[in-house]
């Protein structure tokens, strides 16, 4: 199986529509960067401002793409990589945004009361409510934030949570979510599914944000987010390893 590699940032576009009039909730873009030595690893979603360049181009084509396609009613669920050459479908599904809608909150912050959540309602049973939506959201949006994708640089069996403790304390904290608990075993992120878990943050001063950001970020790099036990297979290998590096000292004296 070839499958084309398409370079570019991947963004989300997620739509409500009703009787073929498709109305942008929300445009959003991951946050993927190297780490663990895997290339592509999830460290949030942002979101992108409606009134970009960007954000145009990405609403264009995917609402040409829902026309194409005959999806006229509902949610949909839109991810496109933005190549050199333009747009390029990723995936689109008829549905709202996954993710157990951890991510309302924020848009209805961002947007200054509704969400594709909202809006899909209104589109089967309120039509007029529907229609009063804009068509894009509101530019600039109406508070800062974004979900944060918890990245682990160590493995080993969790003994205590302290990172979550102290997520739970920032200034812009909303909601974790994460099936990382006291007994599970924690290994180093390389995709989505070794992610340790997703964090929404919102908060009016866009400095109280970034600032929080940096703080999930450092606890991160300095191991801080678990007190973890090494198994027994890694703490050989680590034996292993410096009784090598020792002999091979001594052999260079």
């Amino acid at each position: 199986l070839c499958q084309e590699f398409l370079r570019g940032n991947e963004y989300v576009i997620d739509t409500v529509s009703r009787d073929g009039e498709h109305k942008t909730m929300a445009v959003w873009v991951y946050d993927k960067r190297a780490a663990n030595g895997a290339a592509f690893v999830y460290f949030g979603m942002l979101p992108i401002d409606t009134a970009s360049l960007e954000a145009k181009l990405l609403i264009n084509y995917t609402n040409k793409v829902l026309d194409a396609l005959g999806m006229k009613n509902g949610a949909s669920h839109a991810e496109v990589i933005l190549t050199p050459t333009g747009p390029c479908l990723v995936e689109m599904n008829c549905r709202a945004q996954g993710g157990d809608g951890n991510w309302r909150p924020l848009a209805r912050a961002l947007t200054g009361g509704y969400s594709q959540v909202e809006a899909c309602v209104d589109a089967y049973l309120d039509k007029k409510a529907f229609y009063s939506l804009p068509k894009v959201p509101v530019s600039p949006a109406k508070a800062f934030g974004q979900e944060v994708i918890l990245v682990s640089y160590s493995e080993g069996d969790v003994v205590r949570t302290p990172g979550y403790d102290d997520i739970k304390e920032l200034e812009s904290f909303v909601y974790l979510e994460t099936g990382v608990s006291v007994g599970c075993k924690v290994e180093r992120t390389v995709d989505l599914l070794t992610g340790v878990g997703s964090v929404i943050l919102l908060h009016e001063d866009e400095q109280v944000l970034k600032r929080d950001i940096a703080k999930i970020r450092a606890m991160e790099k300095n191991n801080e987010m678990f007190e973890l036990k090494q198994s027994s297979r890694m703490m050989n290998s680590v034996s292993r390893m410096n009784l090598q590096n020792r002999i091979l000292s001594e052999n260079r004296v």
